[in-house]
């Protein structure tokens, strides 16, 4: 599975404008626009996802005939949903899915490494997981908001439970727009964008004067590992 870094384009200008106004973060929109790059197949576990209703439902491509999708949820069970402690072993039975997907939930969950433990466990052979973490972003409570995790401490974390790295996306471009997530949301939908663009464009130009900036502040990750 391949996902690109985000380049700036018509398109993905478009899309930050389209989700600004629906109300989005960036880090959110940023997620959002590199899983465009993934395709969904086979039998698939959305941990934490609670139902479909996720923004990065949109985005994610799927052939609706061939992927079953299993949501799961701390509180509630119905079609498709199976309520599911994430901290504890999962009841679940072993090499049972084709990908695991986890979108900003590992840094509510305290005991990450039974997550990260069982979803190798239920992967089947060569099945993959493609999560996401926010990290520059401020305490978002769910009902807790345990942790914020470097790159290197997601790789460490996988890598050390059986898996291998596919890929690690940074999200952000600089620390401008970083610092810009933390108070844009206080003002009105219809003006964020006045904000955005220009500390975005910013920020890609000190990208080319210093080394590593991006990397220095990421607003969060998207990352692929495989069992």
């Amino acid at each position: 599975m391949k996902i690109k870094d985000i380049k700036i384009s018509p398109s993905f200008l478009r899309i930050i404008l389209i989700e600004t106004f629906r109300g989005k973060s960036l880090c959110r929109i940023l997620m959002n626009y590199v899983l465009q790059e993934i395709e969904l197949s086979g039998e698939i576990l959305d941990l934490g996802a609670g139902s479909d209703k996720a923004s990065y439902n949109r985005f994610l491509k799927r052939d609706e005939l061939s992927v079953k999708i299993t949501y799961t949820d701390f509180y509630k069970e119905g079609p498709n949903i199976l309520k599911l402690d994430l901290e504890k072993p999962f009841s679940i039975k072993d090499n049972q899915f084709d990908m695991i997907m986890c979108f900003n939930a590992l840094e509510h969950i305290y005991n990450y490494q039974n997550t990260i433990k069982e979803s190798w466990r239920v992967l089947k052979p060569n099945g993959v997981f493609v999560g996401s973490t926010p990290f520059l972003i401020g305490f978002h409570p769910d009902p807790n908001d345990y942790f914020r995790y470097t790159h290197q401490a997601i790789r460490r974390i996988f890598e050390d439970n059986g898996f291998k790295n596919q890929r690690i996306i940074y999200l952000g471009f600089g620390p401008c727009s970083a610092a810009l997530t933390q108070w844009i949301l206080l003002f009105p939908r219809l003006i964020r964008p006045l904000f955005i663009f220009p500390v975005i464009m910013f920020d890609l130009l000190l990208n080319k004067l210093t080394k590593h900036y991006k990397m220095r502040h990421a607003l969060g990750y998207v990352y692929v590992f495989k069992k």
